[in-house]
């Protein structure tokens, strides 16, 4: 349970950043950060899990397809951050908007596949 209510947070800090009182710059660094910080955590929990033998090998290979689609969008979401910074387009603003959108959903793919296997309800 307690797991479910981080994605739950996680997610709505990810997305929130996006529409509070900040520029959309700030938020956008402030959201990559903060997927970035939570992927790193994820992936140090899972291996630790790993360690302990709570998590097979073959568990952990499917994490690491989730975490590879999760990484490969969250690359995406900072190149089109740099993009947008060079041009400030508002069609690089609205790649980066969808970017960021895929990056955060993979992610919570990610963090779901773990708990489910770890057996979190």
């Amino acid at each position: 349970m307690k797991r479910k209510v981080l994605i739950g947070f996680l997610a709505i800090v990810l997305l929130a950043g996006l529409i509070s009182c900040a520029t959309f710059t700030d938020n956008t660094y402030k959201t990559l950060y903060t997927a970035g910080t939570s992927y790193d955590v994820a992936m140090k929990s899972v291996a630790a899990l790993q360690a302990q033998g709570k998590i097979t090998v073959e568990q952990r290979a499917e994490i690491n397809k989730y975490a590879t689609m999760y990484y490969v969008a969250y690359r995406g979401a900072v190149d089109a951050f740099e993009i947008y910074m060079k041009t400030n387009l508002a069609t690089d603003q609205n790649k980066l908007t969808v970017a960021l959108t895929e990056a955060t959903g993979k992610l919570a793919n990610l963090l779901a596949y773990i708990n489910l296997i770890k057996g979190v309800k």
